[in-house]
């Protein structure tokens, strides 16, 4: 599968590393610099550059890619990123970071996201499953 990752952060680093290491061919667009290079030391696939840029996207191969995930630190980019991608760019599948939980509800197929995630959703989904337990991987005694 061909991904692009929209952010090279935190999330976007961590997403990046687990597709590659499932042998997806992953590029990240990170607009950072020295974020770009230190993806790059790790042996990631970067272009450098503004995902919010077509050209950016094209650059890291957009035009061939199955999935683009954007996950920049904010929902604006996020939103333009993903309407882009999946407009213009015509990607298939857009998933989208929501960094404000608050803005959940711009995440949808108006802006051309396929599927969006929050952290504190994903967190207070679990929180609140029956039992109080959701779907944790492991107790959390002895941790």
């Amino acid at each position: 599968m061909r991904v692009i990752v929209a952010g090279g952060g935190t999330v976007g680093g961590q997403i990046a590393r687990a597709l590659s290491a499932a042998h997806n061919q992953v590029i990240v667009v990170e607009n950072d610099s020295a974020r770009a290079a230190a993806l790059k030391a790790e042996g990631l696939d970067v272009v450098t550059g503004n995902a919010s840029v077509a050209t950016s996207l094209e650059a890291a191969g957009a035009l061939r890619a199955d999935v683009l995930v954007a996950c920049t630190e904010r929902d604006a980019e996020n939103l333009v990123i993903a309407a882009m991608a999946k407009r213009h760019l015509q990607i298939p599948r857009v998933v989208a970071r929501i960094n404000d939980d608050a803005n959940r509800w711009l995440f949808d197929a108006t802006w051309g996201v396929d599927a969006a995630i929050s952290s504190a959703g994903a967190l207070l989904a679990l929180i609140e499953a029956p039992g109080g337990q959701g779907q944790a991987s492991a107790p959390l005694e002895g941790r």
